[in-house]
């Protein structure tokens, strides 16, 4: 499978379509943006694994972005009557993380996965902004949840493309699944800061129990 496949271009959506399809066209649009953005940055050495850390990187913030977007758009169109505007990050926004991690030496998985918690966090201004309805514990768990999701979606295509080329094993597979694994905990962390003391206790009280039961 070819790099450039993560282009999912769409033609014949634009001009005359609805109001609900430009909304969906503008989404893929943006979409394909980013990706073309990820296609560009990276270079002919992922072939043989040793971009495989970036890769991860870019898919991660790529896909983390599109989720926070399409949650942003979709709670301004509940407040629409408030006369919100939407607070859509921007392509220009990832190139910017992406050019600022093509500047880095390090790709090993501490400093890869500290660039992606960096980048997914610092965002979380922006979603306590959109959702002032929720209470702070709870603003705190929904958007890691995003933020798992993106991440996810990102590890999932980082291991497709890698596994296509027949170089995800040996070093390449340890270091990406132990990126994974740092990133994972570093959400835990983040989480964990950002909860109230009754609320880190009811996760703590839940978990236990769990684990009695099982």
């Amino acid at each position: 499978m070819s790099i450039s496949s993560l282009n999912n271009n769409q033609p014949g959506q634009a001009g005359s379509a609805l109001p609900a399809q430009n909304a969906a066209y503008s989404a893929q649009n943006s979409r394909n943006q980013l990706n073309s953005v990820l296609v560009q940055s990276l270079d002919v050495s992922i072939s043989s694994g040793k971009q495989s850390q970036t890769l991860l990187f870019h898919a991660s913030l790529t896909n983390i972005t599109q989720i926070l977007n399409a949650d942003f758009s979709s709670q301004d169109g509940s407040q629409q009557t408030q006369g919100s505007s939407s607070l859509q990050i921007s392509s220009t926004q990832l190139s910017i993380s992406i050019q600022q991690d093509g500047q880095s030496d390090d790709n090993s998985p501490e400093a890869t996965s500290k660039r992606i918690l960096d980048g997914a966090t610092s965002m979380f201004a922006l979603y306590q902004q959109q959702h002032p309805e929720l209470s702070a514990d709870d603003q705190a768990k929904n958007f890691v949840n995003l933020i798992r999701q993106g991440f996810e979606q990102g590890y999932g295509e980082a291991t497709d493309i890698l596994k296509s080329l027949k170089v995800f094993n040996g070093d390449v597979q340890s270091g990406v699944e132990k990126t994974k694994d740092l990133v994972e905990k570093g959400l835990d962390a983040f989480l964990k800061s950002n909860l109230s003391s009754s609320a880190q206790s009811a996760s703590s009280g839940t978990g236990t129990s769990q684990a009695s039961a099982s």
